[in-house]
């Protein structure tokens, strides 16, 4: 595994989206440090409100989820094996808050439900570290209907061999759900 000392830093909370038909994908909600979140506004603030407006949020999408789009937006999901490729970002937003850049979107991993429980690991995190992304999955949530029954808990990826290139203390929320 190659690795950076980490250049921009971002405190991430995740939550699982099911649907009717099953697993919709990740709610990623991204706080990012103040030096990287002044050098995006910069480049993005046309008006220079200090804000960001629906008319700048694009070139913010692009600029800071463009690079990493390849890498599933350093959202993994695993089924069995098997990591999805996402599907693309979904209900992008993005503002200002505190100093702070602060990123919503959804990661779309469509899995549909079936009658038997499908199990699946989730992890948000960069593998370089050139974003030292803290993903709180102690405080991960799940949004699901009440016809969907899923259970999840986080604990260490540690051990998983399809996780060796990321750093020891980096969490996974595991789920299973079924109809």
């Amino acid at each position: 595994m190659a690795g950076a000392h980490p250049h921009v830093f971002a405190d991430v909370t995740t939550i699982a989206v099911f649907d009717n038909s099953g697993f919709v994908g990740l709610k990623n909600h991204w706080v990012f440090d103040e030096m990287y979140s002044a050098a995006i506004l910069a480049s993005a603030d046309q008006d220079n409100d200090g804000k960001i407006s629906e008319k700048e949020a694009p070139s913010i999408k692009d600029a800071v989820l463009g690079p990493i789009a390849a890498s599933n937006y350093y959202n993994y999901v695993v089924v069995g094996t098997e990591f999805l490729a996402t599907r693309g970002v979904q209900n992008f937003k993005a503002s200002m808050k505190n100093g702070k850049l602060t990123l919503d979107f959804i990661v779309s991993f469509p899995i549909p439900a079936k009658n038997d429980y499908t199990m699946v690991t989730v992890a948000v995190s960069d593998p370089t570290n050139y974003i030292q992304i803290t993903a709180d999955m102690e405080n991960a949530d799940v949004e699901a209907p009440d016809e969907m029954d899923v259970d999840f808990f986080s604990d260490n990826l540690k051990g998983l061999t399809l996780f060796r290139a990321f750093r020891s203390e980096v969490q996974g929320l595991y789920l299973r759900f079924k109809k």
